[in-house]
């Protein structure tokens, strides 16, 4: 019992713990922003329908509603330290010509409100990034080199822990948030992905779709041994792998500028298989 006692004291005052919180709590807050300003599009929609057109921005249209509300308030020198010299211009126009309902008192208060709340919940956010960010290049300087601070967390939490990343082959953590795909693959024959999350990777997003494999397979071989140093070494070298990373990255675009020439497939013979009829010895009669 207090062998058992003291191991789950360690797994809990290990520092990845806070790291896979706190970024599991930042997805959190990203999915609840992005409920909470729907709500708000469709709301102050009744009063101005085309700023779902014409803003889309959510940090934007939060900031608009929040700092200046009513349309009647909306002219170029106002709108302008919020969205921007064209884009101001642009709402100040239809705004004069909206065909919105009006809105003043209590439902103006109360809709700013609201806003006002969904923009504290972004600083929040953004604050909760800062905290990961500084923590990452604290616990695993590595691995947030090569992946990204807020990457970098992300794989450790679906890993379960930067123990458990370290201990990975680069082929798992290449497809570490694709299990479904690799699942549906091993069960009936589908394609297998070629990664998961590392397509949050810059390098995997911006290269081409025929080079996303090999990319985040490159990637993945140097995240394994980022982990690793992080867990049992302590050495920063970060910017060693950093550099093998776009040297790699370079060659592939170089080996591989264009897409691969598919295979003809091949016609479906009629009738599929033939079976020959099963010819059975002649037995004498009245005999089987």
């Amino acid at each position: 019992m207090e062998k058992t006692k003291k191991r789950v004291e360690e797994a809990y005052t290990e520092k990845d713990r806070y790291i896979i919180q706190a970024i599991e709590a930042l997805d959190d807050l990203d999915a609840a922003y992005n409920l909470l300003v729907e709500r708000l599009r469709e709301w102050y929609g009744l009063h101005f329908p085309e700023t779902n057109q014409l803003i889309k921005d959510h940090d934007k249209l939060v900031a608009l509603v929040s700092e200046v509300g009513a349309r009647g308030k909306m002219s170029e020198d106002v709108l302008e330290p919020i969205l921007g010299e064209k884009l101001a211009k642009r709402v100040a126009e239809i705004a004069s010509q909206s065909m919105g309902t009006d809105l003043e008192g209590d439902d103006l208060k109360m809709i700013q409100d609201y806003a006002s709340r969904i923009k504290e919940l972004r600083e929040m956010r953004e604050r909760l990034a800062d905290y990961i960010r500084e923590q990452m290049k604290l616990i695993a300087p590595n691995v947030s080199a090569v992946a990204g601070p807020l990457l970098g967390a992300r794989l450790i939490s679906k890993a379960g822990g930067l123990r458990k990343l370290a201990m990975f082959p680069a082929s798992t953590i290449q497809v570490l948030g694709a299990e479904k795909a690799l699942f549906k693959h091993l069960a009936k024959g589908t394609p297998p992905p070629k990664h998961g999350i590392l397509f949050q990777h810059p390098l995997v997003r911006s290269a081409k779709r025929w080079q996303r494999g090999k990319v985040a397979r490159a990637i993945a071989a140097k995240l394994a041994i980022a982990a690793r140093e992080d867990y049992f070494g302590g050495k920063d070298i970060s910017e060693q792998l950093v550099k093998e990373i776009e040297e790699r990255v370079e060659e592939i675009k170089e080996k591989y500028p264009n897409p691969p020439k598919r295979k003809p497939s091949k016609p479906a013979k009629k009738g599929g298989k033939k079976f020959k009829k099963f010819k059975g010895k002649k037995g004498k009669k009245g005999k089987r």
